[in-house]
C-alpha cells in the first residue's frame, strides 16, 4: 500500500486535502465551534466518517484522472470507453471473446504504431513499431522485465520464483546465469548432443504409440506431445532411466498443463479468483506443483553429490544449473554485504530453474500441436511435408537440416501465425523515456508489444492471414528486422531455440515415418486457438487418430 501511495502521490495528497476540506466545511457550518464540530462528527458515527472518506476519495480520484488525461492528451490513443474506466471495458470484452490482439491491431492501424491506452487511471503502452521494439529488447539500460508476471507463484505455491534464468530481474545476476546456461543450448553443443536427442525422442514416441490403438484411439495431440517433451526432458537432463521423471512423464505433463492453464488467470476479477481458490481442479494443481518441487529437490540433491564427486559435465544440464546458481549466489552475496546464503537457498533457486525448464520445454509441444492442427487442414502442405520427412537423412544434425527444408518452413510459418509466446512486456527504468517519432513516456510505464499483431500486419507481410510456408524459401532475408519474434530477440533471446527446432524435427520424423494422422470424424475442418493468455494453444481440431503407413 505504501509503495502504491508513493507511486501516486498526487491522488493521495488530493485525498488528504479533500478530507481536511470536509472537516473544515463542517467546522464552518457549525459557526467555527470546535465542540459542535466534534459533536456533528460523532453524531454521524462510523458510517458518516466512511461516507466522508468515500466522498473525499471520489473527488480526489476524479481530479487525479482528469489531470492524467490532460497530461497525456497529446499521445496517440483510442477514445476512452468512459472517464473512470478508460479503455478497460473494451479490453476486457475483447479478452473474454478471444479477440484482444485483434482489437490492439485495429488500434495501431487506426491511431499509430505506438499508442497509449487506459486501464482505469493507469497508462499502458502498446507498440508494433519494429524500431521501437528493437530498442525495447536491446537497450537494457532503458527497459527492464516487469515483476508483474503470473509465472512466479500459483496462489502462494512457488513455481519459478524470481530467481530462475527466465524470471530473474537483476541485470548482473541474470547475466551470470545466462553466461553459464547459454553454451549448453548453443548450436555447436546441440550438434554433439544430436545422437542423444535422436534416441530419446524415438524411444519416447515408441512408448506412447504402444498405448494407442491405431485407427481407434482418439488422441489429444496437446497432451500427447506435452507428455513426449516431459519424457524428453527427463531423459536429457535427469537420465533416461530416472524413475522420477522419464517414467513419470504423465504426471509431469498433467501438472505442467494445469499450471499453464490456471497461473495466468490469477489476475482476473474477484469473483473468478474466489471460484478458482475453492476449485478442486485448481487445488489439485497446487498439490501436484508442490509434489513436483519436492521431486525436483530430490533429483538436485543427487546431482549436487554427483557434481561434487566428478565435477561439472558439459552434457549435463543440471550441472549447468548448479554452476549458474553457485555463481548467482556469489553475485547476490557481493550485492548484500555480510549476508551468507545457506545450502537451502541454493536448493530453492536451483528448483526454480528446474521448474522453469519443465514449463518452457512445453512451448515446443504447443508449437507442434499448433502446427499439426493447421497442416491437417492444409492438404497440399501436409502431403509435401510428410513426403519430405519420409525421405529425410537423420545421420547427423546437418544432414537432417539439409534434408528437411520444407518442414522447417512449415515450422517457421506456424510460429508466425500461431506464435507460442504472443506478447512481451517491458517497463521503463526512468522517467521521461524518449521513444521515436517524438513520443515520450513521461512517468515510469509499462509497454507491450504483440507478436500476434506484428506477425499478422499487412504492412510487413503479404497475405498475412494465409498459411504459406513458401514465404520462407529465402530464409529471413526478405523479413523486416524485428517483425518476426517467435523467440524474441536481443540479449534475452530464447536460449533454447536451437533445441526447439532440432527436437520438433525429430518428433515430426518419428511421428510420420511410421504413422499417418487425421482429425477425428466431425472435426475435419474445425480449428481454433486460445489467444487470451501468454501461451497459445489449440482449442479445436487437436483430437486425432493415427494409422500405420501402408
Amino acid at each position: 500500500m505504501l509503495r502504491y501511495i508513493i507511486r501516486n502521490p498526487t491522488k493521495y495528497i488530493t485525498f488528504g486535502a479533500v478530507s481536511v476540506g470536509l472537516v473544515l466545511l463542517t467546522f464552518l457550518l457549525c459557526d467555527k465551534d470546535p465542540v459542535a464540530t466534534i459533536a456533528v462528527i460523532k453524531a454521524g458515527g462510523l458510517l458518516g466518517i466512511l461516507a466522508g472518506l468515500l466522498i473525499s476519495y471520489s473527488i480526489a480520484n476524479t481530479c487525479y484522472i482528469y489531470q492524467q488525461h490532460k497530461t497525456y492528451a497529446s499521445f496517440p490513443q483510442p477514445p476512452r470507453d468512459c472517464f473512470w474506466q478508460g479503455n478497460w471495458p473494451s479490453l476486457k470484452g475483447a479478452q473474454d471473446k478471444n479477440k484482444l490482439f485483434d482489437l490492439l491491431g485495429e488500434w495501431v492501424d487506426t491511431y499509430g504504431e505506438t499508442i497509449l491506452f487506459w486501464r482505469y487511471s493507469a497508462t499502458k503502452y502498446f507498440t508494433s513499431d519494429p524500431d521501437l521494439i528493437k530498442s525495447i529488447l536491446t537497450e537494457i539500460s532503458l527497459f527492464a522485465k516487469t515483476a508483474a508476471i503470473p509465472n512466479r507463484t500459483l496462489f502462494g505455491q512457488r513455481m519459478t520464483g524470481t530467481s530462475s534464468f527466465l524470471t530473474v530481474m537483476s541485470g548482473p545476476q541474470w547475466a551470470v546465469k545466462r553466461k553459464v546456461m547459454s553454451p549448453y543450448f548453443s548450436k555447436i553443443h546441440m550438434t554433439g548432443m544430436f545422437d542423444k536427442c535422436h534416441d530419446y525422442i524415438r524411444r519416447g514416441l515408441e512408448e506412447q504409440f504402444a498405448e494407442v490403438t491405431l485407427g481407434q484411439t482418439p488422441v489429444d495431440i496437446v497432451d500427447f506431445y506435452g507428455q513426449l517433451y516431459q519424457y524428453f526432458l527427463g531423459a536429457l537432463g535427469f537420465d533416461l532411466d530416472c524413475g522420477l521423471v522419464s517414467k513419470n512423464a504423465k504426471f509431469h505433463n498433467k501438472t505442467i498443463q494445469g499450471v499453464l492453464k490456471w497461473a495466468p488467470q490469477q489476475f482476473g476479477d474477484t469473483s473468478k479468483l474466489l471460484f478458482m481458490r475453492v476449485s478442486n481442479e485448481v487445488n489439485s494443481v497446487i498439490c501436484n506443483l508442490s509434489k513436483l518441487r519436492i521431486i525436483c529437490k530430490q533429483i538436485l540433491e543427487a546431482k549436487v553429490t554427483e557434481y561434487k564427486t566428478i565435477g561439472a559435465q558439459p552434457d549435463d544440464i543440471l550441472h549447468h544449473v548448479i554452476t549458474a546458481n553457485k555463481l548467482y549466489l556469489d553475485q547476490r552475496s557481493s550485492d548484500v554485504k555480510g549476508h551468507k546464503f545457506a545450502f537451502q537457498d541454493l536448493m530453492t533457486y536451483m528448483t526454480d530453474d528446474v521448474l522453469t525448464i519443465f514449463l518452457v520445454i512445453d512451448n515446443m509441444a504447443k508449437t507442434l500441436a499448433n502446427m499439426l492442427v493447421r497442416v491437417m487442414r492444409e492438404p497440399r502442405v501436409y502431403e509435401k511435408m510428410v513426403a519430405e520427412i519420409r525421405e529425410a537423412d537423420l545421420s547427423t544434425l546437418q544432414s537432417m537440416d539439409k534434408s528437411l527444408p520444407y518442414t522447417e518452413m512449415v515450422i517457421l510459418e506456424t510460429l508466425r501465425l500461431h506464435p507460442t509466446l504472443m506478447r512481451g512486456i517491458r517497463v521503463t527504468k526512468n522517467k521521461n523515456t524518449q521513444l521515436n517519432n517524438g513520443l515520450a513516456i513521461k512517468d515510469k510505464g509499462m509497454i507491450f508489444f504483440g507478436q500476434l499483431v506484428l506477425h499478422r500486419s499487412s504492412k510487413y507481410w503479404k497475405d498475412p492471414y494465409e498459411f504459406l510456408p513458401e514465404r520462407w524459401e529465402n530464409g529471413s532475408k526478405d523479413i523486416t528486422p524485428f517483425t518476426y519474434l517467435p523467440f524474441v530477440a536481443g540479449p534475452r533471446v530464447c536460449m533454447g531455440k536451437h533445441l526447439a527446432m532440432l527436437s520438433m524435427k525429430l518428433a515430426l520424423y518419428y511421428t510420420f515415418k511410421n504413422y499417418d494422422m487425421k482429425p477425428i470424424a466431425g472435426e475435419e475442418k474445425d480449428m481454433d486457438w486460445d489467444y487470451r493468455f501468454t501461451i497459445v494453444r489449440p482449442t479445436k481440431g487437436h483430437t486425432v487418430t493415427f494409422s500405420k503407413v501402408q
